[in-house]
């Protein structure tokens, strides 16, 4: 039986790129209009700059060796490796999106390759391991996904050079409590995620293991919320739970999953339940 989470995004993937915005490119993450963005090319980078800004000093001089947990079809990977050269490696679980993403990566040229598998996986991370221990490991909404997220900060911890980072942008709940309520129970139900920790509880899980946070930032002000197709998926949503097909077994399938979950993800956070947030850990 194949894994619901690459099922998921076997068959959304060619729809989340098609309908990707202008200036998107094949980058599937959200957009973030920071200060000082004025373009949606920007914004979509913006999390791909932060990673810039934030690699380890340890890098500064020299080639990375990095890795792209969760790499999507290799946008970041792309992104990054054209503005500080270096050895990538991405994890995908998803078949469709490993084979898109190394497609990609080998017209880009450079030192960069894409393996399928579970990050959450000792022998996957193993594998990653082959081609050197990691300066930086990245997870970009990706860290929701990890079914033992204790066990994958033991891993990544124990992988990384001293003085290498794990940086981590994703939705995390504001208090562990608000993970009971119903429009997260939706969120995590609709796109298929195993955790929803808050930034406190990824801090001292990460610490235990020897990973310090050097930073914690609120990128929730920024991202995008009420847009028109917002308001109309809310609108399909409404219509959905009044004729009660939210709860047939056609709307669980991956397409309607999405739909439902992101309606719950945009009305939790205008209610200050998620927060979307970009953490910095350090090993000592």
């Amino acid at each position: 039986m194949q894994n619901p989470v690459s099922h998921y995004y076997d068959r959304n993937t060619s729809r989340f790129l098609r309908f990707a915005a202008a200036g998107a490119g094949a980058t599937i993450h959200r957009a973030v209009w920071s200060e000082g963005v004025t373009s949606r090319t920007q914004a979509v980078h913006s999390v791909h700059d932060l990673l810039l800004r934030h690699a380890p000093a340890t890098i500064a001089g020299g080639a990375p060796v990095a890795w792209d947990l969760g790499c999507g079809v290799g946008a970041s990977i792309e992104y990054l490796a054209a503005r500080r050269p270096g050895r990538y490696r991405g994890l995908t679980i998803s078949n469709l999106q490993q084979r898109l993403a190394s497609e990609r990566l080998g017209k880009a040229g450079g030192d960069a390759a894409v393996l399928k598998g579970d990050f959450c996986d000792r022998v996957a991370i193993a594998q990653l391991q082959t081609d050197g221990a990691p300066d930086l490991v990245y997870l970009i909404e990706a860290f929701v996904h990890a079914t033992k997220p204790t066990e994958l900060l033991a891993a990544v911890a124990g992988a990384l050079k001293p003085g290498g980072r794990l940086c981590i942008c994703d939705d995390m709940s504001v208090r562990p409590e608000f993970r009971e309520h119903p429009l997260l129970r939706r969120f995590m139900r609709g796109w298929q995620l195993a955790t929803l920790w808050s930034s406190g509880e990824i801090r001292a899980c990460a610490g235990d293991h020897g990973l310090s946070c050097v930073l914690d930032l609120d990128l929730t002000q920024w991202t995008e919320t009420g847009r028109l197709r917002d308001r109309f998926i809310r609108v399909v949503v409404a219509l959905a739970d009044w004729s009660r097909f939210s709860r047939s077994r056609i709307a669980q399938r991956p397409f309607w999953g999405n739909m439902l979950g992101g309606d719950a993800l945009q009305r939790a956070t205008r209610r200050g339940m998620i927060e979307y947030r970009f953490l910095v850990l350090e090993k000592r």
